[in-house]
């Protein structure tokens, strides 16, 4: 009996061959698009549980309390807090610090610059909580008198091809030592898995910091973890670590502390910190969001065609029925028919995918660890689920067909105006989806105009930045040397460069405005010219006079430093109250001499906080900001390295322009755009095939209608009118249905700016004329074929 349904189906299929065709072609755009989007899901969710202790590993993050429910955290936490917990506290079993950076390490001489790689580095207590499978050597033996480093076996392979990589030298170029660190291979390990946070090609291991937790707010913060051993409640053990530490602190001002379990620091990292490899839960709501209703279209899209097409098959389900056909092999052969259908287009969806996915591996910038191709569960999995989804999507149209009276099927009649109702709202269901999702492709693509183009406060453009180096008492002479290259208009030595950060120190202060409340101050400093390589603007005071030698200061944090001028942004001294410029205030080191017009220090993720510039005098450590003529941009590059070169032969050089690290601080945000302007398109094309099912339908079920008028002389372009007014109304339906629903959603999105675009009401309008006018093509080339069609075939009874 089922080989009989199956050879039925697939006689069908070739039978309707355009309907076939369209259903095949929606399922299998739906589906390809949803396993794409579903497997970076899936990869994302399996971050960090590769470790066999992952249930029992934490990171230590540091907690500070600013008043009005406000907290701000970091991963990072005391380095002499580790020893401590594992002292005090028979919970815990290890502590590791662990910090995940990049270096370039050189392999032969004839390769200054060196190779960019990805380090963990960490004290030679991580072997107790990482796997790291070991391939050679016995780097668990720490080498004293040496740095150690493990590489990992693909770097081994890359660079040591046919040779034994142990105890071979290898160099670091840094950009702060006057001469490159020597490291000798202790170890190869496998290659880390990519679905961790710890993603690194090399380990560098030194012995555990020897540093005492003392009972003031001040020390070393390092990124430290924690295996606690199996069976402990970490809500318990958190609450004993803070009472522990709140009597042991002297100083009123302490840190809570809380463990954040390895397995979520990927996706449940939003704080601001420097973490490297991050994801986010939001963006995995979504994509959950976009798999989810793409497989609902290309659903729905189903259910349409396939009950358009239940039309011309009437008299043969009333013939089957004379001839003995019970219900019961109906529905078999119409779910056999959709099996089939889905089986097709997932067939189809699985080539695609797997075409797809070193494209979008590209696109991410990482390997996916899982995918549907490696994991043989991942795929029996998928293909169960779409079997599912198949029979779901199957019943409805089974059961129209097979409930037709023989009479009715007979004489054609067959739908009721509930069932009309239930297709109408499915289209709608269609329609609205698309339209959310054209509207958020239109804000995101909005805010990351805005973001990108608006003004920082300073002049991006013609500024070209050196990563931080240790300018080991040179760094004036460089400067000089710099001014003298022509095109090279003016250039500062500065802690401060462009989406780098907020600033090199930061103080926490009473809030003059909401009392019991803390702010953090900010400070930011460079040399005396930083302000006007920058080009800020002055709104009142002064700028620094380098006539003066008061202005310019010497790195020391005494009480003296509170004598120390400073700048400030206009919204520092209205968040801290300045209405004297020359007054300290309050706890602040240094004293304003001048306001300038506020910059965007940071992301405009981040609001601005209280700035203070400092302008320090011959700085010995910082990066540097070069101001470029325009058209001599390369005349410049070539005479900054020829200049590096000659005083810096063994250090790294890194040079940016501003104008594209503004830019690249936003690729999230515009990878999230291109994902949705495929998306939008990729919805609009599955809702129009859908009513594209439905005007077949309706065109079928009017036959007769516009034959008789056809032949009273009913113009072509009135018939076009009649079929597409009700398909018009649908796609407004959807419209009033998806605007509020957009505006909710994407204002939601928004609140993650701190500054942000507006929800003009000329967005959803778009989106809504955009699936109109989509739909009324679609329609009208349905609706012009039965028009056009002569009326003599639609009037002809057989």
């Amino acid at each position: 009996m089922l080989k009989l349904h199956l050879r039925t189906a697939i006689k069908t299929l070739l039978h309707q061959k355009v309907f076939s065709f369209v259903n095949v072609f929606g399922l299998t755009l739906g589906l390809s698009a949803c396993m794409v989007v579903a497997n970076v899901v899936i990869d994302d969710l399996s971050y960090d549980r590769n470790w066999s202790k992952s249930k029992d590993l934490y990171r230590i993050l540091s907690i500070q309390d600013m008043g009005s429910g406000m907290t701000e955290r970091m991963s990072a936490s005391y380095a002499g807090l580790g020893p401590e917990l594992r002292k005090n506290f028979p919970e815990v079993q290890a502590v590791s610090a662990i910090v995940q950076e990049s270096m370039r390490l050189r392999f032969n001489t004839g390769d200054p610059a060196g190779v960019a790689l990805t380090e963990l580095r960490a004290d030679t207590t991580v072997w107790q909580l990482l796997d790291l499978p070991l391939k050679a050597g016995s780097p668990r033996v720490y080498t004293e008198g040496v740095n150690n480093i493990v590489i990992s076996e693909s770097v081994a392979k890359r660079f040591f091809a046919g040779r034994n990589p142990l105890g071979r030298t290898v160099q670091e170029v840094s950009a702060y030592g006057e001469k490159p660190e020597s490291y000798v291979i202790t170890g190869v390990m496998k290659d880390l898995p990519y679905n961790t946070h710890l993603r690194a090609e090399v380990l560098v291991l030194d012995k555990p910091r020897v540093e005492s937790l003392g009972n003031r707010s001040a020390g070393t913060f390092l990124s430290q973890y924690i295996l606690l051993r199996p069976g402990t409640d970490a809500g318990a053990f958190t609450q004993k670590v803070n009472r522990w530490y709140a009597d042991f602190m002297k100083d009123a001002r302490v840190y809570r502390y809380a463990f954040q379990p390895i397995r979520d620091v990927y996706l449940r990292s939003d704080f601001n910190d420097s973490q490297n490899v991050k994801g986010s839960m939001r963006n995995i709501y979504i994509f959950s969001a976009v798999a989810a209703l793409l497989l609902l279209i290309a659903c729905i899209n189903y259910i349409n065609l396939s009950t358009a097409r239940v039309v011309s098959r009437l008299k043969e389900t009333g013939t089957r029925k004379i001839l003995g056909a019970r219900r019961k092999d109906i529905v078999l052969q119409s779910l056999a028919e959709s099996v089939l259908v889905f089986a097709l287009s997932l067939g189809l969806s699985i080539f695609i995918y797997r075409l797809a996915l070193h494209p979008l591996e590209d696109y991410l910038g990482y390997s996916l660890e899982l995918t549907f191709l490696s994991r043989l569960s991942l795929l029996g999995i998928a293909c169960g689920t779409v079997f599912l989804v198949s029979l779901f999507t199957g019943l409805y149209p089974a059961w129209l067909l097979s409930g037709v009276p023989v009479a009715g099927a007979l004489k054609g009649r067959l739908f009721k105006s509930s069932q009309s109702w239930l297709r109408k709202g499915l289209v709608v269901v269609q329609f609205s989806i698309s339209i959310v999702v054209l509207v958020g492709m239109i804000v995101v693509k909005g805010q990351v105009n805005y973001m990108t183009k608006a003004d920082p406060g300073f002049d991006r453009k013609g500024l070209l930045s050196i990563g931080f180096v240790s300018w080991d008492g040179k760094g004036d002479v460089f400067k000089q040397a710099l001014l003298g290259v022509p095109g090279v208009e003016g250039c500062s030595i500065t802690t401060f460069l462009p989406s780098s950060g907020p600033g090199f120190m930061s103080r926490d202060q009473d809030d003059p405005l909401h009392p019991g409340n803390k702010v953090k101050v900010w400070y930011m400093s460079g040399d005396i010219d930083l302000e006007k390589v920058l080009g800020l603007r002055l709104k009142s005071g002064r700028l620094f006079d380098p006539a003066l030698s008061t202005d310019a200061w010497v790195y020391d944090f005494s009480e003296k430093m509170k004598e120390q001028p400073s700048l400030i942004t206009a919204s520092t001294a209205e968040m801290l109250n300045i209405q004297d410029l020359h007054t300290i205030p309050g706890d602040v080191y240094s004293h304003p001499v001048g306001i300038v017009e506020d910059f965007h220090s940071q992301s405009m993720r981040d609001a601005m906080g209280p700035t203070f510039i400092l302008a320090e005098r011959s700085p010995q450590y910082g990066g540097m900001l070069i101001r470029v003529q325009s058209g001599a941009e390369g005349r410049v590059m070539a005479s900054i390295h020829r200049l590096w070169r000659q005083m810096y032969p063994g250090k790294l050089l890194e040079t940016h322009w501003v104008d594209e690290m503004l830019t690249d601080q936003y690729a999230q945000e515009s990878r999230f755009q291109q994902l949705l302007t495929f998306f939008s398109g990729l919805s609009m094309i599955l809702a129009a095939l859908g009513i594209f099912g439905l005007i077949v339908h309706a065109a079928g079920q009017r036959i007769k209608e516009i034959g008789v008028r056809r032949v009273l002389g009913a113009s072509v372009a009135s018939i076009v009118r009649l079929l597409a007014s009700d398909f018009a109304r649908l796609v407004c339906i959807a419209f009033l249905v998806a605007a509020p629903l957009s505006w909710w959603v994407m204002q939601k999105w928004l609140e993650g700016f701190a500054y942000r675009i507006h929800i003009q009401w000329w967005m959803p309008v778009l989106a809504g004329t955009v699936a109109l006018v989509i739909s009324l093509i679609t329609i009208s080339f349905q609706a012009i074929k039965s028009a056009l069609a002569p009326p003599v075939e639609s009037l002809r009874a057989e």
